[in-house]
């Protein structure tokens, strides 16, 4: 008896478990299907441009060192 009420619920949960999965999939394909549509009609859908950004702007670098408030700073700092 203990047997088959384990083989009953072993039999729902694997139905359910195969429900779900089946249910991912027709999901993914219908999706699929719709970014084909999409793909298909690429210009019509395209809000953005094709270009490339242009590249950032790096900072200069900085040539004259440290200040003399920040060697004072440093120098005092380095004394205690």
């Amino acid at each position: 008896m203990a047997w088959e009420l384990l083989a009953m619920w072993g039999i729902v949960i694997a139905t359910i478990i195969w429900f779900i999965r089946d249910e991912r999939r027709l999901r993914a394909e219908a999706e699929l299907k719709r970014a084909a549509r999409y793909y298909a009609h690429a210009p019509q859908y395209r809000h953005v441009a094709v270009e490339p950004a242009a590249e950032p702007v790096m900072p200069q670098r900085r040539t004259g060192g440290l200040s003399r408030e920040q060697r004072a700073f440093i120098k005092e700092f380095s004394n205690r």
